[in-house]
C-alpha cells in the first residue's frame, strides 16, 4: 500500500467507517432504477415521486460525504441542500410541467457531473477515482440532454432518471465494497 499522509490517512479511516451505508444507498438506488424503468410512468405524479426519491438519496450521499471529508465539504452539503430542495419540490409540486422536472433534474445531474468529475480528477491518487470520473462524466451528458431536449417527454426524464439511479447505486455498491476491504487494511 502506498505512503498515505496523516490527514488523507484520517480522511480515508472515517470514509471506511461508513462502508455498510455506501452499500445500502447503492442497493437502494438501484431498487429504485429498475423500479422507474419497468413501472408505467406516464403518469407525471408518479415520476415526480420517483425523482423526489432519487433527489433526497443523492442528498443522503454527498451530505454522508461532506461528514467525512474537509475537502471541498462545503460543495458536497451545497449539493446535498440543492438535493433536498429538489426532492421536497418534486413531492409538494407533483404535477408540475414536465419542464420544470427535466429542467430540476438536469441541473441537478449537470452540477453534480461536474463534482463528481472534479473531485475524481483531483483524486487521481485513490483506487478505482476513474469510476467516479466516468460517473460524473455520464450524469453530466444525462444533465446535458435533459436540460436541453425541446421535445420532452415522460418517458425520456423516467429513462434518465432510471439510468441515473442504476449508475449512482452500481458506484455506491463498488464504493462500499472497496471501503469494506480497504477498512479491513487500515
Amino acid at each position: 500500500m502506498a505512503v498515505i499522509a496523516v490527514s488523507e490517512r484520517e480522511v480515508l479511516v472515517a470514509e471506511a467507517r461508513l462502508w455498510w451505508f455506501r452499500i445500502v444507498l447503492g442497493v437502494l438506488f438501484l431498487i429504485l432504477g429498475f423500479v422507474i424503468l419497468g413501472y408505467d410512468t406516464r403518469s407525471l405524479t408518479v415520476l415526480s415521486i420517483f425523482l423526489g426519491v432519487s433527489f433526497l438519496l443523492s442528498a443522503l450521499t454527498w451530505f454522508a460525504v461532506a461528514s467525512v471529508t474537509d475537502e471541498f465539504r462545503g460543495v458536497w452539503i451545497t449539493g446535498g441542500v440543492l438535493g433536498v430542495i429538489c426532492g421536497i419540490l418534486a413531492f409538494v409540486y407533483p404535477d408540475e410541467t414536465l419542464r420544470v422536472l427535466s429542467l430540476l433534474l438536469g441541473w441537478f445531474l449537470l452540477l453534480g457531473g461536474l463534482v463528481h468529475t472534479i473531485g475524481s480528477l483531483m483524486n487521481r491518487d485513490r483506487e478505482a477515482w476513474w469510476m467516479s470520473l466516468v460517473s460524473g462524466i455520464i450524469m453530466f451528458g444525462l444533465g446535458a440532454w435533459a436540460v436541453r431536449e425541446t421535445d420532452r417527454s415522460v418517458i425520456l426524464l423516467a429513462t434518465i432518471v432510471g439510468v441515473y439511479c442504476l449508475l449512482k447505486g452500481a458506484l455506491e455498491i463498488v464504493m462500499g465494497v472497496r471501503l469494506h476491504r480497504l477498512k479491513r487494511e487500515l
